[in-house]
């Protein structure tokens, strides 16, 4: 099967890093049993644009236990929900360490995490906490799947979905004996310090054994993967 970093339906094309025009907001229910509204003391907004739904997942850590599940929802593309989060003193016996996670669905990237905390009302007057996360998708072709910015509880995090289709080299939408020797002509080039031709996302596609070297091995992995689908077989880069 052709391995994709975008396994949704995208096209580079359409993954421009554009705020949606028009977001539906929703009020999220905690499922934690013991939620406490007059405990609230912060918020947490999370934006996701046009063309990114995801799976948002609220823990936190406590004298009481670890992991516990604070929110567990799905948000849909071009949506903003807001998270209500009780607030508690950063000591021994009465704290929470919570875990935001938003991970994107159907996607084959890696959840964005933050840890935060939010402090006891009570104890801290006039401390009300605001967080906001908005997502972006891009096209940069980048090693890490999403980069933060932003500071304050203003944060700004774009996943980079440049799509390219490991071992298709020349990006014609086939995996044959030309994107080795796209390959080869790359390690040739490269080797004796000449100009070389391929771009970042022909690059990522070209490392198919992932050791972050284009070598003689990448084309010999290429020739291997099109000989066991031409007769009929079920490739694979593993």
């Amino acid at each position: 099967m052709i391995q994709k970093k975008l396994l949704s339906a995208f096209t580079a094309a359409a993954v421009t890093a554009i705020m949606p025009l028009s977001i539906a907001y929703a009020a999220e229910e905690p499922v934690f049993p013991h939620f406490n509204k007059n405990d609230v003391n912060g918020s947490i907004t999370v934006t996701l644009p046009e063309g990114m739904s995801a799976k948002v997942n609220i823990s936190f850590d406590s004298p009481e236990g670890k992991a516990e599940p604070y929110y567990i929802t799905e948000l849909s593309e071009n949506s903003s929900a807001v998270f209500e989060i009780e607030g508690r003193d950063n000591s021994e016996d009465d704290y929470r360490n919570y875990l935001l996670t938003v991970a994107p669905s159907g996607m084959n990237v890696e959840p964005f995490t933050a840890e935060f905390t939010v402090p006891d009302g009570n104890d801290n007057p006039d401390s009300f906490k605001e967080m906001k996360y908005t997502f972006t998708i891009d096209d940069v072709v980048s090693d890490n799947d999403w980069d933060a910015s932003g500071s304050d509880g203003d944060v700004t995090v774009a996943y980079h979905l440049k799509a390219y289709t490991l071992g298709d080299v020349n990006e014609d939408g086939k995996i044959d004996a030309k994107d080795a020797s796209a390959v080869l002509m790359y390690y040739s080039a490269a080797s004796t310090g000449a100009e070389t031709t391929l771009s970042d996302s022909q690059m990522k596609a070209a490392n198919v054994n992932g050791d972050s070297h284009i070598d003689a091995k990448d084309a010999s992995r290429i020739l291997m993967y099109y000989s066991v689908a031409s007769t009929g077989g079920e490739p694979s880069w593993s």
